[in-house]
């Protein structure tokens, strides 16, 4: 039982880092938006795929070790509670240390995801000028998404 233990620990590491692959790779596209940098942003959508197909494989780990454990279904905040008193602390710690990363990647996925909606909110509006029929409402469209 010891083993799977470490296995699971070992499991919350390698989330942790391609949790921390993933919140690099919102911050690249969020600057690859704001350069209108389609070719980076598009590099980092595949990145990005490469990294979910990732986490899916250690989910169906994750799954596997937590039902030879006999901890089928238990969230990962019950798991400290769960271990071996003697690596009961450690359990804990990579799990606050998961938790952690994966708010990083929250916050910056909420941030690629507004800029990428702002931006095509901006391309909308300049798509609406240049289909204005009057010179007068373009160029009013354009002053109105320039200072947004």
């Amino acid at each position: 039982m010891a083993g799977l233990w470490r296995d699971y620990l070992a499991l919350l590491d390698s989330l942790g880092g391609t949790l921390e692959e993933l919140t690099e790779l919102e911050r690249t596209k969020t600057l690859a938006v704001g350069r209108s940098d389609l070719d980076g942003l598009e590099e980092c959508m595949k990145r990005e795929q490469v990294a979910s197909l990732t986490l899916r494989g250690l989910d169906q780990k994750r799954d596997k070790l937590l039902a030879g454990m006999g901890l089928a279904g238990v969230p990962l905040r019950d798991m400290p509670e769960r271990a071996p008193q003697d690596i009961r602390q450690e359990v804990k710690e990579a799990a606050e240390r998961l938790r952690r990363k994966y708010e990083l990647f929250q916050s910056a996925s909420d941030v690629a995801r507004n800029t990428l909606e702002c931006n095509l909110h901006a391309i909308e509006k300049l798509q609406k000028a240049q289909d204005a029929p009057h010179p007068e409402e373009q160029e009013q469209l354009r002053q109105s998404d320039f200072r947004a």
